[in-house]
């Protein structure tokens, strides 16, 4: 008879527990978004808790503050965006991903550009000289919708970025401070809401779909804590899972954590979590960020994938 491995999981937790040892702590950090679900699922499920680990997630503005706690020592795990990162790695800082994140999948995609109902934009060359707002300053949105700009007769090298709090990205379109903004969902259907914006454009549209964001950690931590960081790959592989497969029974978290409402969250177009972190979903935003000037050279994706990363079978 095959023994499930849930059940070796619990038998290192009696073990532990015997011996007095306390779960390991993880702080984790990442944007208010609903590709940062599977955390708190976790959480709630007892899935980490299973694992021997006590995680302790919080709440920062972005993808790029979340990697700046990381660096900081203010946490061992940050949920950014794969901009942050592989600026980072371009840099020489020694972080990596160790599970994956959020998938832009084209066909249904959770990241839009939205303008006002009566803007006179329609296409990337009526975006030419105007002021795109975003996330981050310079960040995969940014660097998508640069590429659906170029795409539909625009010229990318004139638009002005500014950064723009998801949660604010209606605000500044209807104040007038952008004439467009690239959100993540639940921010999209927030700011929709208001029933005085239409969507642009799916700017992923122009890129094609890939890996736009990861759970991260910093080389060094990876090295001293490697049983805790590949226990901490698992039980992200296994909420991962769960939540792709059981998006309703996640509404009530991502409201929370967010400020969305609850029937915001639901009517919303819901992140998909890759389920394992591989080079060919990385490899086409890594070269899309070296096209655009995000990052001064492209590389292979697999030099920032954590050997502690659950392996596809």
């Amino acid at each position: 008879m095959k023994v499930p491995a849930a059940f070796f999981a619990l038998l290192l937790l009696s073990s532990a527990a015997a011996q007095g040892q306390s779960p390991a702590l993880i702080r984790v950090v990442g944007p208010p978004n609903d590709g940062y679900k599977s955390v708190y699922y976790a959480v709630r499920s007892g899935i980490f808790r299973k694992y021997g680990l006590d995680v302790q997630p919080s709440i920062v503005a972005s993808g790029a503050a979340a990697a700046a706690a990381l660096s900081g020592g203010a946490a061992e795990v940050a949920y950014t965006n794969i901009l942050t990162l592989i600026q980072a790695h371009t840099h020489y800082v020694p972080m990596v991903f160790v599970a994956p994140g959020a998938m832009q999948i084209v066909e249904r995609s959770p990241t839009v550009t939205l303008v006002l109902k009566e803007s006179p934009i329609r296409t990337g060359r009526d975006m030419n000289g105007k002021t795109l707002g975003s996330a981050s300053l310079r960040d995969i949105n940014a660097a998508a919708t640069m590429a659906w700009i170029d795409k539909t007769g625009g010229d990318s090298k004139t638009l002005r970025v500014v950064e723009v709090p998801a949660s604010a990205g209606g605000a500044f379109l209807e104040e007038h401070r952008a004439d467009a903004v690239t959100l993540n969902e639940p921010a999209v259907s927030q700011a929709m809401a208001s029933g005085r914006l239409r969507i642009l454009a799916n700017p992923y549209e122009a890129v094609g779909s890939g890996e736009t964001a990861g759970f991260a950690a910093m080389t060094p931590v990876i090295e001293k804590n490697r049983d805790m960081m590949v226990r901490f790959a698992k039980a992200m592989h296994e909420s991962q899972v769960y939540t792709n497969a059981h998006l309703p029974q996640t509404v009530d978290i991502v409201s929370a954590y967010s400020g969305a409402t609850v029937d915001v969250v639901a009517h919303s177009v819901r992140f998909i979590d890759a389920e394992y972190l591989e080079p060919k979903n990385l490899q086409p935003l890594i070269d899309l960020c070296a096209k655009y000037g995000l990052i001064d050279r492209s590389f292979p994706a697999q030099e920032v994938i954590s050997s502690v990363a659950v392996k596809p079978r």
